[in-house]
């Protein structure tokens, strides 16, 4: 199959109503997919960013899409399909270079967006706020029976034609046109469907069961479609309680979206509301940080205070709501909190501490206890920060949140470069000044020089090695304290522009 993306060919292909994915309301998940993935690779042919996509000449390759799904498909799962398919467009791109797939991951979300825009108040939450059922997963493969010889006298001829007949029906919603079978696979040119592909598809739709369609753009990163004033309209309402999930807080109530309504809504369910619950969070974290300080300034060598009893069991709240949270948000959408690591950091540092203290209760030993104390004390590095998280609902700081999440992972990407060049400077410099310098020596050196004490390193270079000391040590500064640096800080200032580059609307 030739290359969609030649020259030769259109950015954005206009296809016919019959290339229209025919999707029904009692469809899974994966193959709604499967069928919006066929369309839309079949569509965007060409890098296209954002704005370019909504312009008139490229926009007609989504109009009828979204004419279709507006008018035709009342499917509870299309937007969440939409969505997951922008993720899923997004990490195709790391191994294209072309930006294909990003373009094809905006039209996702061009096409989620003007779909809810054509929707009434209640369907919008509806089908914004629809949760995907757990997705079943399909039996393990068997290994199939070896076909029987054909008989001679018979003749040749197709010995599986109802295994080829199966495989037919399997990928009936493919095969209605030609296009529509060139890509089961979310996004690209395969065109056997087979059992393994089919595995897979039910696997892809496990990532995302019991995440609506809000939560799986948050994990897609559809920034695009999360800006939006009419998608931003339904966050506000759930943050303000407009939009309740609950209406009742006994055993048998259902989950379910809705308008608040103040007669038939149980009072009591007004504690889950976002906005009440950081308040709550707030008042939390002040306690804890009181009862913290407390502890540490106490400092009980020989007994369990009442401070620390209290500081065990908000420790102990505090990780039994972190497991509640992950196990209703999900691994995916509890991964793309900010705040995931600190919360984390917090439970394992609390409860290093209180295994440290009993032992050390029980052993009588001050050495094992003032180390419980000491660990105790790198609570504050995780404490403090997270008690601060207020502060992420101001703009300004909401938006160097993610900023600074994103510099963190190109920062740790660069440092694998680093720490390569570190150890091979650090080999070739021990080896020359094994009468000189340890290893331990050497290493201490060679990380005051790249912070900056460059001094330090042409003062022992002479030492290392008379003849190659100099020149080295000089490579070595010139690399760390010119190259690398200045590159560190070039790649963090690019990651900076491009996440906080305000999104266009």
């Amino acid at each position: 199959m030739a290359d969609p993306t030649d020259r030769g060919r259109p950015s954005t292909l206009v296809l016919r109503d019959s290339c229209l994915p025919d999707i029904r309301d009692d469809d899974p998940f994966d193959d709604v997919v499967c069928k919006l993935s066929a369309y839309f690779v079949q569509a965007v042919r060409a890098p296209l960013s954002f704005e370019q996509l909504r312009t008139i000449p490229h926009s007609r390759s989504l109009d009828p899409l979204i004419d279709h799904l507006t008018n035709e498909v009342m499917h509870q799962a299309l937007l969440a399909a939409l969505l997951a398919l922008k993720g899923h467009f997004a990490v195709l791109e790391t191994d294209d270079d072309r930006e294909v797939n990003e373009a094809r991951g905006y039209a996702c979300e061009i096409v989620a967006w003007r779909f809810v825009m054509g929707l009434r108040e209640g369907e919008k939450i509806d089908h914004l706020l629809y949760e995907l059922p757990p997705a079943s997963l399909p039996p393990p493969e068997q290994e199939p029976e070896e076909p029987e010889e054909p008989d001679e006298e018979i003749g040749e001829g197709p010995t599986n034609l109802e295994a080829s007949q199966a495989s037919t029906e399997r990928s009936e919603l493919l095969s209605n046109d030609q296009f529509m079978s060139s890509s089961l696979r979310f996004g690209t040119n395969h065109t056997a469907a087979t059992e393994t592909i089919v595995a897979e598809n039910r696997v892809f739709a496990t990532t995302f069961e019991r995440l609506n369609a809000l939560e799986i753009a948050a994990v897609s990163e559809a920034k695009k479609f999360l800006s939006q004033r009419v998608i931003q309209k339904v966050i506000n309402d759930i943050w303000k309680g407009e939009i309740v999930f609950w209406e009742t807080l006994n055993v048998s109530s259902m989950k379910q979206a809705k308008k608040y309504n103040r007669r038939r809504t149980d009072p009591y369910c007004r504690l889950r509301v976002p906005r009440y619950l950081k308040v709550f969070e707030v008042l939390f974290f002040a306690a804890f940080l009181v009862l913290y300080y407390a502890v540490l300034v106490l400092r009980d060598y020989h007994q369990i205070t009442a401070p620390e009893v209290l500081l065990y069991i908000f420790i102990a709240g505090f990780a039994y709501d972190e497991f509640g949270e992950y196990l209703d948000a999900g691994q995916a959408f509890y991964a793309t909190d900010f705040w995931t690591l600190w919360d984390i950091g917090i439970v394992a540092i609390g409860t290093a501490f209180l295994v440290s203290r009993i032992v050390g209760l029980l052993k009588d030993s001050d050495a094992i206890i003032d180390t419980s104390f000491d660990i105790l004390s790198l609570e504050a590095l995780f404490l403090i920060p997270r008690s601060c998280s207020l502060l992420s609902l101001n703009s300004y700081f909401g938006t160097l949140i993610p900023c600074l999440k994103e510099m963190t992972k190109d920062f740790l990407k660069f440092l694998s470069l680093v720490i390569i060049l570190y150890l091979g400077f650090l080999t070739t410099f021990t080896l020359l000044a094994r009468d000189q310098f340890t290893l331990r020596e050497m290493s201490w050196v060679l990380v005051k020089v790249f912070f900056g004490s460059s001094y330090l390193g042409f003062d022992v270079a002479q030492k290392i090695s008379p003849l190659l000391g100099p020149p080295l040590m000089l490579i070595f500064v010139c690399m760390t304290n010119i190259l690398l640096i200045t590159s560190l800080i070039s790649l963090l200032s690019n990651s900076l522009t491009k996440v906080g580059m305000p999104v266009a609307c």
